[in-house]
């Protein structure tokens, strides 16, 4: 062939055959051998010419070759992509609906890389953000992974490592702030001076804090969040160098933080360490034990977090050494490092990873189901790829034709992808802001652009190359008295493959899908241990000394108001963030002896409640007495525990008489039992609660809940008009109904599984429309075949039977390997369900079901052609 390179050529010959490789195949085919003779002739005369004639002769030959290759590709791409668009218009119902399939696919997957991206991918969005690192102390020991540090245990790391740069603290309070239209309960995070300093934030208006807002008596200042400026103060850059009131200190506000993720929580506003009444307490400051402050700090350049993880780990056995009862070696001592980055995203990392792996199966779904259409319709157009292949077009230039048309089908599914992922960002964000304040990082960039326009390619390039793996061995290329064909064989065997493959697909998201659906049913279905419906909830915050009188008032006047049951105070409820009860440890008294080998109970959770509580949040008294006006300071103190706590401790005995100390010396009887409440979450088993009176234990802050037959809002309204009646300095917050609550409790795992579910049921009409079509194909194919079978006697039913066959055959094929790796697969599902197990057997057999049904009937329908098929014209049509 005139491409060819003579073996014994010359470097300038190999080096011209290398340059003429950059044309299309059939340029060099016609063109090569003249443009070789020109060129040695050419060389020639250069040659001769001297030197820099010859050399500018090489640098014009490259740079000629180079731009006329790009023109013949550019020339043909036109071509290419211009009968493919004649094409398209063509058959509109083909297009729609190649477009359609592939749009959700890279739509869903360039969604799923705009969370990821912004999330796990993208470093955090200040400039020191990226170099921190979270201290935690670790009691293995005893299972404690993240202690928070006191003030001497900072000042210890602080002064003694070698590798931290800067070391800062966190601490998370909530005070009421007045000075407002009203008083408000806001979220406060006390940190060090140097906090925003060290991520390299700059604020919006304003400053930071600066070293002597952290001294003492500095001058009260605050920082407010983003959010809450643009939330109570309407983004009015004016609130800067406004007074307000806290902790019956003025306060002035000196700076607005920009739009940026929070960390380790989202507060509302900041205060220096010095300014917190609690850190900068006399307990706080000398107190090794008053754990309470997170601790951050920057590695030095040229550190890593290994060699800093091995300083500290010396410190830290110094600490446990020089104060063996803070730190005893029977619960263990540690220090751990975590970079930030892996912090803000642990929650949420394993949804990402199961969402993206759905979205990845769908795209690869959708490119099956798409290649198998092409298939298809590549066996359609067997009469003019033959007359093209006749009239000369080599077989390159009909690949190379097919693999544009397949790239331009797919990317105006790309901009159908684009415009859907656009339209998702909203719901992405309020989907991701449950699980991490990087949230709102998330938004629609170029790099989403680009997945898509690279994802639109690829497909492209697999929908376009795949349907023609076969024809490069078939006679489509060759010609035998003016007629050629295709190897129906090869394209059946094909479309059977890829089916397959769309139905093993298919069963891997069914079962995600399955398993996500039962989560959610099975915690709606979940004994909570109370009654949702006509609960309303608030939080209330005191702050004058006089809790005992204010809350007595305030239950003595809800309880008045038309339609009301009852009403209740507790220091926490159930499914609320604002939880501040922890476990304490106990003693007990004529318990049951736990053995060695036995767990020990972990210490009980102490909450405090008011009389008549438990009957209006709907829990049973189980045994002995609820709390009564009799339970004060005065009289002896009692308490209430649980079901569970019950029976860790008496399970063979009642609980009613039994005492219990939090002290070494004050024992306080068990008065009554009661059924076992889920304060933690749905998902969570009880724990050992044990239950105090609020008459005998005051607080400032507490939950209501009121049971009323009233609507919400008007209850809620009702409410506040009460507390600031009362006292007109309360605050009232969080105000609603106890089923909202439960909602938004269970909104994250819903909007998983409504995505999961999606994609399934995307799945399923895809995979569905698949056999359908490689079932009315297979009939038009073989229209003779069954023409002689139905001549010879054989009745429709025995031929749609038989050809129902090769439907089941792919099926069994298609659910064997679908449910060998769904089988695998599911066990990395386990953090995302509660109830079930991660190879629950409803949930294959359900998606079994259902996919054996829709398989059945997409084969079935396309068949009942048969029925009305007459052999008589079939026959005389062959």
């Amino acid at each position: 062939m005139a491409t060819r390179i003579d073996p014994g050529a010359g470097p300038e010959e190999r080096f011209f055959g290398a340059l003429l490789r950059l044309f299309p195949a059939d340029f060099r085919e016609r063109f090569a051998g003249e443009m070789r003779t020109l060129f040695r002739d050419q060389q020639r005369d250069a040659r001769g010419a001297g030197r820099l004639a010859y050399v500018r002769f090489y640098w014009d030959t490259c740079r000629g070759l180079v731009a006329a290759a790009f023109r013949e590709h550019r020339e043909i791409l036109f071509q290419d992509a211009d009968y493919a668009l004649r094409l398209m218009r063509k058959d509109l119902s083909f297009t729609i609906v190649v477009i359609a399939i592939l749009g959700m696919a890279i739509g869903a997957s360039a969604a799923a890389f705009m969370a990821a991206n912004a999330i796990l991918i993208q470093p955090l969005p200040f400039s020191g953000g990226n170099h921190l690192i979270h201290l935690q102390q670790r009691r293995p020991a005893i299972g404690v992974e993240n202690m928070a540090f006191s003030v001497k245990e900072i000042e210890d790391y602080r002064s003694q490592n070698r590798t931290l740069d800067s070391v800062v603290e966190f601490h998370e309070m909530t005070f009421s702030l007045l000075g407002g239209r009203e008083p408000v309960r806001v979220d406060t995070g006390v940190v060090s001076a140097n906090f925003f300093r060290i991520l390299g934030v700059t604020p919006l208006y304003g400053r930071t804090f600066m070293d002597e807002d952290d001294r003492p008596n500095g001058r009260p200042v605050l920082i407010l969040s983003y959010n809450f400026w643009q939330k109570s103060f309407g983004g009015d850059p004016n609130v800067v160098g406004q007074k307000y009131s806290m902790n019956d200190k003025e306060h002035i506000v000196v700076g607005i933080l920009p739009p940026i993720p929070q960390f380790p929580s989202e507060v509302d506003v900041y205060m220096p360490t010095v300014a917190c009444p609690t850190r900068s307490g006399d307990h706080a400051l000398h107190e090794r034990s008053w754990h309470m402050m997170n601790v951050y700090a920057t590695l030095k350049p040229g550190v890593s977090l290994a060699e800093a993880q091995a300083d500290l780990n010396q410190i830290a056995k110094r600490l446990q050494a020089a104060y063996p009862d803070e730190y005893p070696s029977a619960k263990g001592y540690e220090i751990g490092l975590q970079p930030l980055h892996e912090e803000l995203s642990h929650d949420i990392r394993p949804v990402l990873v199961v969402l993206a792996a759905a979205v990845g199966l769908l795209l690869l779904l959708a490119c099956a189901n798409v290649t198998g259409i092409m298939v298809s319709r590549m066996l359609a157009r067997t009469r003019e790829l033959t007359v093209r292949t006749i009239l000369g077009a080599s077989r390159s230039r009909i690949l190379r034709g097919m693999v544009t048309e397949g790239v331009m089908l797919a990317i105006f599914g790309g901009i159908v992808g684009l415009i859907l992922a656009y339209s998702s960002v909203g719901l992405l964000v309020s989907f991701t802001s449950k699980f991490t304040s990087l949230a709102s990082q998330l938004s629609f960039t170029p790099q989403v652009i680009a997945v898509c326009f690279l994802l639109s390619v690829a497909c492209g390039v697999v929908i376009g190359m795949v349907p023609s793996v076969g024809v490069r061995y078939t006679a489509l290329f060759t010609t035998e008295g003016g007629n050629a064909g295709v190897s129906s064989g090869i394209s059946s065997k094909t479309r059977g493959a890829l089916v397959a493959a769309q139905l093993a697909v298919c069963v891997i998201l069914l079962v995600g899908a399955g398993l996500a659906l039962r989560t959610v049913l099975h915690l709606q279905r979940v004994d909570p241990g109370f009654q949702p419906s006509g609960l309303l909830t608030a939080r209330l915050y005191i702050l004058n000394g006089k809790h005992q009188e204010f809350f007595k008032e305030l239950l003595e006047r809800t309880r008045r108001l038309p339609g009301v049951v009852s009403a209740g105070l507790a220091s926490t409820i159930p499914l609320h963030d604002a939880a501040s009860d922890g476990p304490v440890p106990i003693e007990v008294r004529e318990t049951k002896p736990i053995h060695s080998s036995e767990a020990k109970p972990n210490p009980p959770v102490i909450r405090i409640v008011t009389p008549d509580y438990f009957r209006t949040l709907g829990a049973s008294l189980l045994a002995g007495r609820d709390f009564n006006d009799q339970d004060t300071n005065d009289a002896l103190p009692v308490i209430i525990v649980n079901q569970h706590m019950a029976n860790h401790y008496w399970p063979d005995g009642s609980a009613v008489g039994k005492q219990v100390s939090v002290s070494s010396d004050k024992w306080l009887p068990i008065v009554g039992v009661v059924s076992d409440i889920r304060h933690l979450g749905l998902d969570q088993d009880p724990v050992d609660e044990m239950y105090g009176s609020l008459a005998e234990s005051p607080q400032a802050a507490m939950s209501v809940v009121i049971r009323s037959s009233q609507t919400s809002p008007e209850l809620g309204e009702q409410l506040r008009w009460i507390a600031h009646d009362i006292d007109p300095n309360a605050v009232v917050a969080d105000v609603r109904p106890m089923i909202q609550v439960r909602k938004e409790w269970l909104s994250s795992r819903r909007t998983t599984a409504m995505f999961l579910s999606i994609f399934a049921v995307v799945a399923l009409c895809i995979t569905a429309s698949g056999i359908s079509g490689m079932m009315a194909l297979a009939v038009g194919e073989r229209k003779h075949e069954i023409g002689v079978r139905l001549a010879l006697g054989a009745t429709p039913g025995t031929v749609i039977l038989s050809m129902m066959r090769q439907a089941l055959v792919l099926m069994t094929v298609g659910l064997g390997v679908g449910f060998g790796v769904a089988w695998v697969m599911s066990t990395s599902m386990s953090h995302l369900i509660a109830g079930i197990a991660p190879r629950d057997a409803v949930t294959f057999a359900v998606s079994s079901a259902v996919l054996i049904a829709v398989t059945t009937a997409s084969s079935f329908v396309p068949l009942t052609r048969i029925a009305k098929l007459d052999p008589v014209v079939l026959l005389r049509a062959e």
